[in-house]
């Protein structure tokens, strides 16, 4: 069809270009299924071939009131992937001891949707095999990396926390709903990228002596199931920025 309408333009251009005249009647005609081709599509064959893998990520798990982004110092998004980290985090801990957790902003590589979130949007967001692991800091150790956050005015995502920064400067420290104790113990929740490497982010700090625990738990199956708790609950996911960091111009 594509080729005989471009032989028409053609034949038609050539004809003005020679300055022959020539008379033409027109229809209408209906594009059906008449002019379709016989032949297999290309591109249809290699839909079906993977369509099998594919459709599983079209299932929807949650709705989210509002499309979530991640942005400094705190976000919808990063708040909830800290959150959920936390949440996950407790069947393998005394929840009371478990008080804060954290995730890094480089690891979220998308946007949640607004309305249906599907397993696809959830492996865009959380590509990585990242687990989720507890261990235990001292307060000092814990002090030392916020205030490391707080003179660069850029946090990673966290859980369990409120802090204030003023002038390079935290002027407002509450772990686990108190004020941070250099003389405590802390368990934070995290994945096991941050634990060591290029990843590391708590610089110089040193998990205790046998504190670690290895949840076996993909931070990515912690979301769906999350996810999916919500929405059997009848609850769609909303806006989680609530002022757990505040830094000051």
């Amino acid at each position: 069809m594509k080729r005989l309408l471009l032989s028409s333009i053609l034949a038609l251009l050539a004809g003005f270009v020679s300055g022959q005249s020539y008379s033409y009647t027109w229809k209408r005609v209906a594009m059906d299924t008449t002019w379709e081709s016989k032949q297999p599509n290309i591109a249809d064959s290699i839909l079906q071939k993977y369509h099998p893998g594919i459709e599983p990520l079209m299932e929807i798990v949650a709705y989210s009131e509002l499309e979530m982004d991640k942005h400094n110092p705190e976000s919808s998004l990063s708040n909830l992937a800290a959150d959920i980290i936390l949440d996950a985090a407790r069947a393998y801990t005394q929840p009371e001891d478990l008080v804060f957790s954290m995730t890094n902003f480089g690891g979220l590589r998308a946007s949640l949707p607004q309305g249906a979130v599907r397993i696809y949007d959830i492996y865009s967001i959380f590509p990585f095999n990242n687990y989720i692991v507890v261990i235990s800091l001292s307060g000092k150790d814990v002090r030392s990396q916020l205030e490391r956050f707080a003179r660069s005015n850029s946090f990673e995502a966290l859980g369990g926390v409120e802090i204030e920064v003023r002038d390079g400067k935290m002027v407002k420290c509450n772990v686990g709903g108190a004020p941070l104790d250099d003389e405590k113990t802390y368990k934070l929740a995290t994945i096991d990228f941050l634990m060591g490497g290029s990843g590391k982010v708590f610089v110089g700090s040193k998990a205790l002596p046998g504190s670690l625990v290895e949840t076996k738990i993909v931070l990515r199956d912690a979301v769906e199931n999350y996810m999916r708790k919500e929405t059997a609950a009848g609850r769609t996911l909303t806006d989680r920025k609530d002022g757990r960091i505040v830094i000051y111009e």
